[in-house]
């Protein structure tokens, strides 16, 4: 074997940074759609929010163009950016990338539970399923008050809790963007928001189902659960009774303030 030159050709790369206030308003962005502060069909104006920020209006475009890549935001050619609203076609297309992501988290967590029971270590099962446990039990509390935005928060991290349980870097990073997307097509609910009344049971079953170490099981839980959700938000109507908070209507239009310090 002849041995390597002393001289590489690199590639061009480009300076690499520390995390940036583009990363910080990206995060900004993000969470204000997460929380509804920002709704489906809300305009960003660059001016306005960049000069809030304080930071410069390329910054803003930069971190603006990663959430519509993402499919957060949408841009609309000579009339700017919008947080996307989810129509039928982008919620069926959303849904079967849901699954897909979900049902595969669902697989490695349900068979590492049967790896750990076919070991007799059912101690490791509880301590792997705990956080389901506590957050299925934030989803219940919150449906008994009537507080509807907690019990969609809850129920949006249990789903995320899957993930990381699974340690897969590319199943965590998408569905912390698949939470932020589901957040977005329940806000789009001409109906208004709202979550299933028995959210709760539905969890539960996919919680036994993975307790059990039946990924077919937990597998068939998520497509009857989804496929429902889907369902709702493309007709308007639905077969589940639902929970809905008259204070989570149509928006009439963010405010700003929460992007920045007053």
């Amino acid at each position: 074997m002849s041995p390597r030159q002393e001289a590489v050709r690199l590639p061009m790369m480009q300076p690499l940074r520390r995390p940036s206030i583009i990363d910080q308003a990206e995060l900004e962005l993000r969470n204000a759609i997460y929380v509804g502060d920002l709704r489906p069909g809300d305009t960003i104006p660059e001016v306005q929010v960049s000069k809030q920020m304080g930071i410069s209006r390329s910054s803003l475009r930069e971190a603006c163009q990663r959430l519509v890549r993402d499919g957060l935001l949408t841009q609309i050619p000579g009339r700017g950016l919008f947080v996307t609203t989810m129509d039928a076609r982008t919620m069926s297309d959303f849904i079967d990338y849901r699954l897909g992501i979900e049902m595969q988290s669902a697989s490695i967590v349900a068979d590492r539970v049967a790896g750990l029971r076919a070991g007799g270590d059912d101690a490791g099962v509880a301590a792997l399923l705990a956080p389901l446990r506590e957050t299925l039990e934030r989803t219940r509390r919150a449906l008994e008050a009537e507080e509807v935005i907690e019990a969609g928060n809850a129920d949006l991290d249990l789903h995320l809790q899957i993930a990381e349980i699974t340690r897969n870097r590319f199943l965590i990073s998408s569905m912390n963007t698949i939470v932020i997307l589901t957040r977005m097509g329940s806000f789009s609910d001409p109906l208004g928001y709202g979550v299933r009344a028995d959210l709760t049971e539905a969890n539960a079953r996919l919680l036994d189902a993975l307790d059990a170490g039946d990924d077919s099981r937990a597998r068939a839980v998520l497509r009857e659960t989804l496929k429902e959700l889907a369902g709702r938000l493309r007709s308007g109507k639905t077969h589940q009774e639902l929970v809905r908070d008259p204070d989570l209507l149509e928006s009439d239009g963010p405010e700003w303030t929460t992007l920045g310090e007053e």
